[in-house]
């Protein structure tokens, strides 16, 4: 336990505009600005997503729909529990569309225990410049 207030960050996000919108709206506002920054943390697909906010199912459709607007640069959240890594390998290495944006990402992993049984690996999959 902190025996002491935290220092202030009044200012921290000054100049950062946070905006909330479905990805079908937001990404293609900003797909020419190299200045954004995507930080991306969909619900990982084919995994229960009742701690969600919306009702409705983010599936592969939904997915593969997102994949197709990301662009340099970027951050992606995932997990094990999805197999995010797996499709990248595929899409850089049959170079599909989009394949140049996913060649050489950067992965950083965190192994989750949650009790004896259940355990996971937590990724963010990021890159900033092209290869």
């Amino acid at each position: 336990m902190r025996l002491s207030d935290y220092p202030s960050a009044d200012d921290y996000l000054d100049g950062v505009e946070v905006v909330s919108k479905s990805y079908h709206e937001l990404l293609p506002e900003f797909q020419d600005n190299s200045k954004a920054l995507l930080v991306l943390d969909p619900p990982y697909v084919s995994t229960a997503q009742g701690a969600y906010r919306k009702a409705g199912y983010f599936g592969m459709v939904e997915f593969l729909r997102l994949m197709r607007l990301v662009r340099l640069p970027f951050v992606l959240f995932s997990s094990t529990r999805s197999e995010l890594l797996d499709y990248l390998d595929l899409i850089v290495n049959e170079k599909a569309e989009g394949w140049q944006n996913l060649q050489d990402y950067q992965k950083i992993s965190v192994h989750i225990t949650m009790n004896k049984t259940a355990h996971y690996e937590d990724n963010m999959i990021y890159k900033f410049q092209a290869a």
